[in-house]
């Protein structure tokens, strides 16, 4: 079956290899639309702050279609594995929150701004991405399907209850306000980006589908580019003022980021998850969602705070990239030391 008509534009392998090529290379256009916002901002002051008129939209193009690519339906998993999905949550909504807490308390409790941001990146769920990143390693990527699903649902309530709880101490923090965002900003996305893609595989079927499906991640990373170039062109000649703010963000960001992926594989060893479902909790419990982050960012703190979002996503691919590298050595440890019959799912984690 055709295209709809406004959709012809998708059609053709250089349209969608654009995309794909936007989406590959995320980390190196987003570190340039960073350089770029901060030379703008330092050269045209006060730009950034007339650019953030732009934010709704760019939030909206940055957030509907990373939602087509969710499927609502996938939340039935869960039930299948309870117990495995109860610790992926205790992981990514009470270790991981109170840890980022910690962290921000020792290294930022001069820098609220800072502290709010590092807070918000323990806060969020995990992101798509890690059904890729798994499924390179080998590892159980159905099961990423359902802990995103799943810790993107509990975000919707947990989100706004820790960070009133965690960072209201830093700034203001009106959670209901933000319940109310979330569920506009977000879960209509989400909604409409479900229907979207159950009305694109009807009309055009799975195969064509499957073929355009590269394309909406390229189009989401754009709405975040753009949000990324206007928050550091509205903080540019604060950050260039102050240069040492690049390392006061960084060392607790990595420090949290070694924790959650060596606490994750260690916590899996010790309950003997086989290595498939270890993948599957390692890259679900670290690979934060960088444009719910972004969008929260953006909507309730300071400039300085989507300054360490920015910065964020640097950081985490790095520790993303660095774990799939190990996953072989690690998979041999895992087939060595796990006797024959354990860590099967459902044997081990219910």
């Amino acid at each position: 079956m055709p295209l709809p008509p406004f959709m012809k534009c998708l059609q053709g392998d250089d349209f969608v290899g654009v995309f794909k090529a936007i989406n590959k290379h995320m980390i190196k256009f987003l570190m340039l639309a960073v350089v770029l916002g901060l030379i703008v901002g330092a050269m045209v002051p006060g730009l950034g702050q007339r650019l953030q008129v732009l934010y709704p939209f760019s939030l909206f193009v940055m957030l509907y279609p990373m939602m087509v690519g969710i499927k609502l339906g996938e939340v039935s998993g869960a039930a299948k594995r309870l117990g495995f999905m109860t610790v992926v949550i205790l992981f990514n909504y009470l270790a991981s929150p109170l840890l980022a807490a910690f962290l921000a308390k020792t290294f930022l409790g001069s820098y609220p701004d800072f502290a709010v941001g590092l807070i918000l990146t323990g806060v969020v769920p995990c992101a798509g991405m890690i059904v890729a990143w798994t499924g390179l390693a080998k590892g159980n990527a159905p099961m990423t399907l359902v802990i995103t699903v799943v810790s993107l649902l509990a975000g919707i309530f947990l989100i706004p209850t820790w960070m009133l709880a965690l960072a209201g101490q830093y700034v203001p923090v009106n959670a209901l306000q933000m319940l109310k965002t979330i569920l506009i900003t977000i879960v209509g996305p989400l909604i409409l980006g479900n229907l979207t893609r159950i009305w694109l595989v009807k009309r055009l079927g799975p195969q064509k589908f499957m073929e355009l499906k590269p394309i909406f991640p390229g189009i989401s990373a754009l709405g975040m580019y753009s949000v990324f170039f206007i928050s550091m062109c509205a903080e540019a000649v604060n950050l260039i003022q102050h240069p040492q703010y690049l390392l006061t963000i960084s060392v607790p960001l990595v420090i949290f980021y070694l924790l959650l992926f060596s606490g994750s594989v260690l916590y899996a060893r010790l309950a003997k998850i086989n290595y498939g479902d270890m993948v599957a909790l390692t890259y679900g419990v670290s690979g934060k969602n960088i444009s719910i982050a972004l969008a929260l960012a953006v909507m309730f703190f300071s400039p300085l705070t989507v300054m360490i979002i920015a910065v964020k996503p640097l950081i985490q691919v790095c520790f993303m990239a660095g774990f799939f590298k190990l996953t072989p050595k690690l998979k041999e440890y895992w087939e060595r030391v796990l006797p024959a019959g354990e860590g099967l799912p459902g044997k081990s984690m219910g």
